[in-house]
Protein backbone atom coordinates (compact mmCIF):
# COMPACT_ATOMS: atom_id res chain seq x y z
CA UNK A 1 0.00 0.00 0.00
CA UNK A 2 1.04 3.30 -0.72
CA UNK A 3 -0.29 7.02 -0.88
CA UNK A 4 -1.18 8.86 -4.16
CA UNK A 5 0.55 11.76 -5.00
CA UNK A 6 0.35 15.35 -2.80
CA UNK A 7 -1.66 17.79 -3.82
CA UNK A 8 -0.05 20.45 -6.23
CA UNK A 9 2.59 19.52 -8.73
CA UNK A 10 3.71 15.79 -9.26
CA UNK A 11 7.89 14.95 -10.00
CA UNK A 12 7.93 12.50 -12.63
CA UNK A 13 10.05 11.72 -16.01
CA UNK A 14 9.23 7.97 -15.87
CA UNK A 15 8.08 8.46 -20.19
CA UNK A 16 11.42 11.08 -20.24
CA UNK A 17 14.21 9.52 -20.93
CA UNK A 18 16.56 12.54 -20.96
CA UNK A 19 14.64 14.03 -17.79
CA UNK A 20 12.17 16.37 -17.88
CA UNK A 21 11.67 19.93 -16.11
CA UNK A 22 7.69 20.44 -14.71
CA UNK A 23 6.03 22.39 -17.27
CA UNK A 24 9.15 23.26 -20.19
CA UNK A 25 9.64 19.71 -21.32
CA UNK A 26 7.72 17.68 -23.98
CA UNK A 27 8.41 14.23 -26.18
CA UNK A 28 7.01 13.84 -29.59
CA UNK A 29 6.50 10.07 -30.84
CA UNK A 30 4.34 8.82 -33.03
CA UNK A 31 2.39 11.53 -33.86
CA UNK A 32 1.70 12.35 -30.72
CA UNK A 33 2.93 14.65 -27.98
CA UNK A 34 3.46 14.25 -24.33
CA UNK A 35 3.96 17.37 -22.09
CA UNK A 36 5.15 16.88 -18.50
CA UNK A 37 3.10 19.02 -16.23
CA UNK A 38 1.32 15.78 -14.04
CA UNK A 39 -0.58 17.66 -11.20
CA UNK A 40 -2.86 15.44 -8.19
CA UNK A 41 -5.43 16.88 -5.90
CA UNK A 42 -7.24 16.17 -2.90
CA UNK A 43 -6.30 13.23 -0.62
CA UNK A 44 -3.35 11.15 -0.46
CA UNK A 45 -4.98 8.29 1.01
CA UNK A 46 -8.56 8.83 -0.42
CA UNK A 47 -12.21 6.59 -0.16
CA UNK A 48 -12.64 7.76 -4.02
CA UNK A 49 -10.49 8.60 -6.88
CA UNK A 50 -11.89 10.70 -9.81
CA UNK A 51 -9.62 9.91 -13.02
CA UNK A 52 -9.72 11.70 -16.34
CA UNK A 53 -7.55 10.52 -19.40
CA UNK A 54 -5.81 13.71 -19.68
CA UNK A 55 -5.54 17.35 -18.92
CA UNK A 56 -7.43 18.71 -22.24
CA UNK A 57 -6.93 22.11 -23.53
CA UNK A 58 -8.81 24.15 -21.21
CA UNK A 59 -6.68 22.82 -18.20
CA UNK A 60 -3.81 23.16 -20.20
CA UNK A 61 -4.32 27.14 -20.77
CA UNK A 62 -4.83 27.89 -17.06
CA UNK A 63 -1.86 25.19 -15.59
CA UNK A 64 -0.08 28.53 -15.21
CA UNK A 65 -2.00 31.27 -14.55
CA UNK A 66 -5.06 30.14 -12.42
CA UNK A 67 -5.17 28.61 -9.22
CA UNK A 68 -3.94 25.34 -8.77
CA UNK A 69 -7.61 24.13 -7.35
CA UNK A 70 -8.99 25.67 -10.43
CA UNK A 71 -7.39 23.79 -12.76
CA UNK A 72 -8.98 20.30 -13.01
CA UNK A 73 -12.27 19.70 -14.68
CA UNK A 74 -12.62 22.80 -15.66
CA UNK A 75 -15.88 24.09 -18.02
CA UNK A 76 -17.79 20.63 -16.42
CA UNK A 77 -17.49 20.49 -12.66
CA UNK A 78 -21.08 20.50 -12.82
CA UNK A 79 -21.75 17.61 -15.19
CA UNK A 80 -18.84 15.64 -13.28
CA UNK A 81 -21.05 16.80 -9.83
CA UNK A 82 -24.42 15.16 -11.20
CA UNK A 83 -22.42 11.58 -12.65
CA UNK A 84 -20.85 11.24 -8.88
CA UNK A 85 -24.42 12.45 -7.66
CA UNK A 86 -26.11 9.49 -9.87
CA UNK A 87 -23.70 7.10 -8.45
CA UNK A 88 -24.64 7.88 -4.91
CA UNK A 89 -20.52 9.32 -4.15
CA UNK A 90 -21.45 12.06 -3.57
CA UNK A 91 -24.07 13.98 -1.29
CA UNK A 92 -27.06 15.89 -3.06
CA UNK A 93 -26.34 19.12 -1.39
CA UNK A 94 -22.11 18.62 -2.28
CA UNK A 95 -20.35 19.38 -5.43
CA UNK A 96 -16.73 18.45 -6.48
CA UNK A 97 -16.19 22.10 -5.83
CA UNK A 98 -16.05 21.27 -2.01
CA UNK A 99 -13.78 18.13 -2.46
CA UNK A 100 -11.07 19.79 -4.41
CA UNK A 101 -8.99 21.07 -2.41
CA UNK A 102 -5.88 20.41 -0.37
CA UNK A 103 -7.16 19.66 3.24
CA UNK A 104 -9.49 17.27 1.76
CA UNK A 105 -9.29 13.57 2.90
CA UNK A 106 -12.03 11.48 1.33
CA UNK A 107 -11.74 12.45 -2.09
CA UNK A 108 -8.66 12.34 -5.02
CA UNK A 109 -9.26 13.39 -8.57
CA UNK A 110 -6.24 13.78 -11.16
CA UNK A 111 -5.97 11.89 -14.79
CA UNK A 112 -4.77 8.81 -15.91
CA UNK A 113 -1.88 10.05 -17.72
CA UNK A 114 -0.61 12.70 -15.21
CA UNK A 115 0.85 14.58 -18.26
CA UNK A 116 -0.79 16.14 -21.06
CA UNK A 117 -1.15 14.04 -23.91
CA UNK A 118 -1.92 15.61 -27.77
CA UNK A 119 -3.10 13.73 -31.05
CA UNK A 120 -1.31 15.61 -33.89
CA UNK A 121 -3.83 15.60 -37.23
CA UNK A 122 -1.60 14.12 -39.81
CA UNK A 123 -3.55 16.48 -42.36
CA UNK A 124 -3.28 19.67 -40.74
CA UNK A 125 -0.26 19.03 -38.44
CA UNK A 126 -2.68 20.48 -35.77
CA UNK A 127 -2.06 19.02 -32.40
CA UNK A 128 -5.38 18.26 -30.46
CA UNK A 129 -6.09 17.47 -26.57
CA UNK A 130 -9.85 16.62 -27.23
CA UNK A 131 -12.02 15.05 -29.69
CA UNK A 132 -11.55 11.20 -30.22
CA UNK A 133 -8.01 11.27 -28.42
CA UNK A 134 -9.21 8.50 -25.69
CA UNK A 135 -10.26 6.37 -28.13
CA UNK A 136 -7.11 6.91 -30.78
CA UNK A 137 -4.40 6.28 -27.83
CA UNK A 138 -6.61 2.96 -26.59
CA UNK A 139 -5.94 1.91 -29.80
CA UNK A 140 -2.23 2.86 -29.92
CA UNK A 141 0.43 0.05 -29.80
CA UNK A 142 3.71 0.89 -28.49
CA UNK A 143 6.64 -0.48 -26.45
CA UNK A 144 6.46 2.97 -25.14
CA UNK A 145 3.07 2.84 -23.68
CA UNK A 146 2.58 6.51 -21.80
CA UNK A 147 -0.72 5.15 -19.98
CA UNK A 148 0.68 1.86 -18.65
CA UNK A 149 3.62 3.97 -18.01
CA UNK A 150 1.34 6.06 -15.39
CA UNK A 151 -0.59 3.17 -14.52
CA UNK A 152 2.30 1.45 -13.04
CA UNK A 153 3.81 4.58 -11.76
CA UNK A 154 0.55 6.08 -9.68
CA UNK A 155 -1.98 2.94 -9.80
CA UNK A 156 0.56 -0.30 -8.53
CA UNK A 157 0.18 0.08 -5.04
CA UNK A 158 -3.05 1.88 -3.84
CA UNK A 159 -3.80 3.85 -1.14
CA UNK A 160 -5.29 1.62 1.98
CA UNK A 161 -8.29 3.49 2.68
CA UNK A 162 -9.48 3.25 -1.59
CA UNK A 163 -12.77 1.84 -2.34
CA UNK A 164 -13.66 3.41 -5.85
CA UNK A 165 -11.87 4.64 -8.70
CA UNK A 166 -14.23 6.82 -11.30
CA UNK A 167 -12.91 6.77 -15.04
CA UNK A 168 -13.96 9.14 -16.85
CA UNK A 169 -14.93 7.78 -20.42
CA UNK A 170 -17.15 4.58 -21.05
CA UNK A 171 -16.64 4.19 -24.70
CA UNK A 172 -15.72 0.53 -25.22
CA UNK A 173 -12.25 0.53 -26.69
CA UNK A 174 -11.35 2.48 -23.74
CA UNK A 175 -12.71 0.21 -21.20
CA UNK A 176 -11.17 -2.67 -22.69
CA UNK A 177 -7.71 -1.34 -23.11
CA UNK A 178 -8.00 0.13 -19.51
CA UNK A 179 -9.02 -3.36 -17.91
CA UNK A 180 -6.05 -4.90 -20.31
CA UNK A 181 -3.86 -2.59 -18.36
CA UNK A 182 -5.00 -2.71 -15.01
CA UNK A 183 -5.34 -6.48 -15.10
CA UNK A 184 -1.43 -6.88 -15.77
CA UNK A 185 -0.68 -4.64 -12.08
CA UNK A 186 -3.63 -6.53 -10.84
CA UNK A 187 -3.68 -10.28 -11.73
CA UNK A 188 -7.19 -10.78 -9.74
CA UNK A 189 -8.79 -8.04 -11.36
CA UNK A 190 -12.67 -9.45 -13.01
CA UNK A 191 -14.82 -7.72 -14.83
CA UNK A 192 -18.15 -6.91 -12.44
CA UNK A 193 -20.19 -5.64 -15.78
CA UNK A 194 -19.35 -3.84 -19.05
CA UNK A 195 -18.37 -0.84 -17.28
CA UNK A 196 -16.82 -1.81 -13.95
CA UNK A 197 -14.32 -4.08 -12.53
CA UNK A 198 -12.47 -5.07 -9.27
CA UNK A 199 -9.99 -6.91 -7.64
CA UNK A 200 -12.14 -7.57 -4.55
CA UNK A 201 -11.04 -4.66 -2.92
CA UNK A 202 -11.18 -1.69 -5.13
CA UNK A 203 -13.80 -1.01 -7.45
CA UNK A 204 -13.53 0.28 -10.64
CA UNK A 205 -16.28 2.28 -12.48
CA UNK A 206 -16.50 3.84 -15.98
CA UNK A 207 -18.66 6.78 -16.36
CA UNK A 208 -19.63 8.77 -19.43
CA UNK A 209 -17.13 11.49 -19.88
CA UNK A 210 -18.26 14.91 -18.31
CA UNK A 211 -17.33 17.18 -21.42
CA UNK A 212 -19.81 19.44 -22.45
CA UNK A 213 -18.59 18.66 -26.13
CA UNK A 214 -20.64 15.53 -25.77
CA UNK A 215 -23.26 16.68 -23.69
CA UNK A 216 -25.98 14.87 -25.39
CA UNK A 217 -24.58 11.91 -24.48
CA UNK A 218 -23.88 12.90 -20.55
CA UNK A 219 -28.04 13.53 -20.18
CA UNK A 220 -28.44 10.48 -21.71
CA UNK A 221 -26.40 8.88 -19.44
CA UNK A 222 -27.89 10.94 -16.29
CA UNK A 223 -31.56 10.00 -17.78
CA UNK A 224 -31.11 6.22 -17.39
CA UNK A 225 -33.40 5.97 -20.30
CA UNK A 226 -32.90 2.09 -22.49
CA UNK A 227 -30.49 3.90 -24.65
CA UNK A 228 -26.98 2.75 -24.94
CA UNK A 229 -25.74 5.39 -22.42
CA UNK A 230 -28.71 4.79 -20.12
CA UNK A 231 -27.58 0.95 -20.06
CA UNK A 232 -24.53 2.00 -19.08
CA UNK A 233 -25.16 4.18 -16.31
CA UNK A 234 -27.51 1.55 -14.87
CA UNK A 235 -24.31 -0.77 -14.82
CA UNK A 236 -22.80 1.78 -13.43
CA UNK A 237 -25.14 2.39 -10.38
CA UNK A 238 -25.17 -1.20 -9.57
CA UNK A 239 -21.82 -1.77 -9.45
CA UNK A 240 -21.31 1.20 -7.18
CA UNK A 241 -22.85 -1.24 -4.82
CA UNK A 242 -20.15 -3.43 -4.12
CA UNK A 243 -18.18 -0.34 -2.29
CA UNK A 244 -17.76 -1.81 0.94
CA UNK A 245 -18.48 1.13 3.31
CA UNK A 246 -21.21 2.78 1.30
CA UNK A 247 -21.72 5.98 -0.26
CA UNK A 248 -22.09 9.84 1.21
CA UNK A 249 -19.16 9.09 3.98
CA UNK A 250 -21.95 8.26 5.89
CA UNK A 251 -21.23 6.39 9.52
CA UNK A 252 -23.66 3.45 8.78
CA UNK A 253 -24.54 2.76 5.18
CA UNK A 254 -26.19 4.69 2.90
CA UNK A 255 -29.65 3.11 0.56
CA UNK A 256 -29.33 6.01 -1.67
CA UNK A 257 -27.28 4.23 -4.53
CA UNK A 258 -30.24 1.92 -4.65
CA UNK A 259 -32.95 4.30 -4.29
CA UNK A 260 -30.72 6.03 -7.47
CA UNK A 261 -30.97 2.80 -9.42
CA UNK A 262 -34.88 2.52 -8.48
CA UNK A 263 -35.50 5.29 -9.96
CA UNK A 264 -34.12 4.97 -12.83
CA UNK A 265 -35.56 1.67 -13.66
CA UNK A 266 -39.39 2.73 -14.42
CA UNK A 267 -41.97 0.64 -13.21
CA UNK A 268 -45.45 0.17 -14.31
CA UNK A 269 -46.60 0.83 -10.30
CA UNK A 270 -44.32 3.69 -10.45
CA UNK A 271 -46.38 6.83 -9.04
CA UNK A 272 -46.70 9.68 -11.55
CA UNK A 273 -45.76 13.02 -9.38
CA UNK A 274 -47.84 14.84 -11.63
CA UNK A 275 -50.86 13.49 -10.36
CA UNK A 276 -50.36 14.22 -6.71
CA UNK A 277 -52.81 16.44 -5.07
CA UNK A 278 -52.11 19.93 -3.96
CA UNK A 279 -50.68 19.69 -0.18
CA UNK A 280 -53.40 21.25 1.88
CA UNK A 281 -52.95 24.60 3.90
CA UNK A 282 -50.93 24.38 7.32
CA UNK A 283 -52.33 26.53 9.95
CA UNK A 284 -49.12 28.95 10.15
CA UNK A 285 -47.84 28.77 13.81
CA UNK A 286 -43.77 29.25 14.84
CA UNK A 287 -41.98 26.16 14.11
CA UNK A 288 -40.92 23.63 17.13
CA UNK A 289 -36.81 23.74 18.48
CA UNK A 290 -35.57 20.87 19.44
CA UNK A 291 -32.39 20.11 21.08
CA UNK A 292 -29.87 19.39 18.43
CA UNK A 293 -28.21 16.66 20.20
CA UNK A 294 -31.30 14.69 20.11
CA UNK A 295 -33.13 12.51 17.60
CA UNK A 296 -36.26 14.28 16.11
CA UNK A 297 -37.08 16.85 13.03
CA UNK A 298 -33.55 19.45 12.10
CA UNK A 299 -32.83 21.34 9.65
CA UNK A 300 -29.18 21.88 8.84
CA UNK A 301 -28.99 25.13 8.52
CA UNK A 302 -31.50 27.96 8.62
CA UNK A 303 -31.97 27.78 4.86
CA UNK A 304 -33.12 23.93 4.70
CA UNK A 305 -36.56 22.98 3.78
CA UNK A 306 -39.31 21.99 6.94
CA UNK A 307 -41.83 19.75 6.04
CA UNK A 308 -45.35 20.23 8.26
CA UNK A 309 -48.45 17.73 7.66
CA UNK A 310 -51.83 19.42 9.80
CA UNK A 311 -53.55 15.88 10.30
CA UNK A 312 -57.45 15.86 10.64
CA UNK A 313 -57.16 15.87 14.30
CA UNK A 314 -55.49 19.70 14.04
CA UNK A 315 -51.92 17.82 15.39
CA UNK A 316 -49.03 18.97 13.59
CA UNK A 317 -46.34 16.51 11.92
CA UNK A 318 -42.87 17.05 11.02
CA UNK A 319 -39.86 15.53 9.14
CA UNK A 320 -38.94 12.63 11.76
CA UNK A 321 -34.90 12.66 11.98
CA UNK A 322 -33.41 9.22 13.29
CA UNK A 323 -30.04 9.47 15.48
CA UNK A 324 -27.93 8.84 12.37
CA UNK A 325 -28.60 11.97 11.35
CA UNK A 326 -30.72 11.05 8.64
CA UNK A 327 -34.99 10.39 7.26
CA UNK A 328 -36.82 8.26 6.06
CA UNK A 329 -38.73 7.41 3.05
CA UNK A 330 -40.62 4.79 1.17
CA UNK A 331 -41.73 3.88 -2.55
CA UNK A 332 -45.67 3.69 -2.53
CA UNK A 333 -45.05 1.19 -5.13
CA UNK A 334 -44.15 -1.24 -2.92
CA UNK A 335 -47.39 -1.81 -1.22
CA UNK A 336 -47.65 -2.86 1.92
CA UNK A 337 -43.91 -3.57 2.14
CA UNK A 338 -42.82 -0.24 2.20
CA UNK A 339 -43.54 -0.03 5.85
CA UNK A 340 -40.99 -2.50 6.16
CA UNK A 341 -37.67 -0.37 7.73
CA UNK A 342 -35.68 -3.12 5.05
CA UNK A 343 -37.54 -1.50 2.17
CA UNK A 344 -37.04 2.33 3.23
CA UNK A 345 -33.70 4.78 2.47
CA UNK A 346 -32.30 7.11 4.30
CA UNK A 347 -31.38 10.29 2.63
CA UNK A 348 -30.10 14.00 4.09
CA UNK A 349 -32.75 17.01 4.30
CA UNK A 350 -31.72 18.20 1.08
CA UNK A 351 -32.49 14.99 -0.63
CA UNK A 352 -35.98 15.07 0.79
CA UNK A 353 -38.51 17.60 -1.71
CA UNK A 354 -36.70 15.51 -4.45
CA UNK A 355 -37.84 11.95 -3.89
CA UNK A 356 -41.44 14.03 -2.43
CA UNK A 357 -41.41 14.82 -6.30
CA UNK A 358 -41.27 11.90 -6.91
CA UNK A 359 -44.09 10.24 -5.07
CA UNK A 360 -41.93 9.07 -2.40
CA UNK A 361 -43.68 8.81 1.40
CA UNK A 362 -41.71 10.51 4.45
CA UNK A 363 -41.70 9.26 8.10
CA UNK A 364 -42.83 12.33 10.15
CA UNK A 365 -43.28 12.79 13.77
CA UNK A 366 -46.68 13.93 15.66
CA UNK A 367 -45.75 16.72 17.61
CA UNK A 368 -48.01 15.83 20.22
CA UNK A 369 -48.11 12.13 20.44
CA UNK A 370 -44.96 11.89 18.98
CA UNK A 371 -46.53 9.35 16.55
CA UNK A 372 -44.43 8.38 13.72
CA UNK A 373 -45.65 7.54 10.63
CA UNK A 374 -45.21 7.29 6.44
CA UNK A 375 -46.97 10.46 4.85
CA UNK A 376 -47.91 10.55 1.63
CA UNK A 377 -46.31 14.00 -0.26
CA UNK A 378 -49.82 14.92 -1.28
CA UNK A 379 -50.28 15.87 2.18
CA UNK A 380 -47.29 17.68 2.62
CA UNK A 381 -46.16 21.01 2.94
CA UNK A 382 -42.46 22.53 2.16
CA UNK A 383 -41.73 25.45 3.67
CA UNK A 384 -38.76 27.38 2.75
CA UNK A 385 -35.42 25.86 1.57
Amino acid sequence: MTDLPPHGRINCSRCFPGGAKWGNTSLEQDGWILENNPLAWGARNPRYLVLGFSKGARQCERLLVAPHDEVPFAGFRHNLTAILRKLGLLALEHSIDDRIRESEVDYAFGSLIRCSVAHINPTTGVASKSGDIINRLSRRSSSNDWALNCMRQFLTELPSRLEVVILLSNDTNYIDACFRQLRSLHPSMKRINSVAYSDGRVTWIHTVHGSPLAQSHINAWLDGGNTAQGLKQRAAVEAAKHVTSGPFLSTSRSKVADAVTELQIPSAKSVDPTQLRAAPPVQARPPARLDPTSPGELPKSADSPRFERLSHSGELFVAHRYEDGLYRMANPALGGKKHHAANQIAVDIGAVAGYLRRGYLLRMRGETSNQVNLISPSEIRIIGG
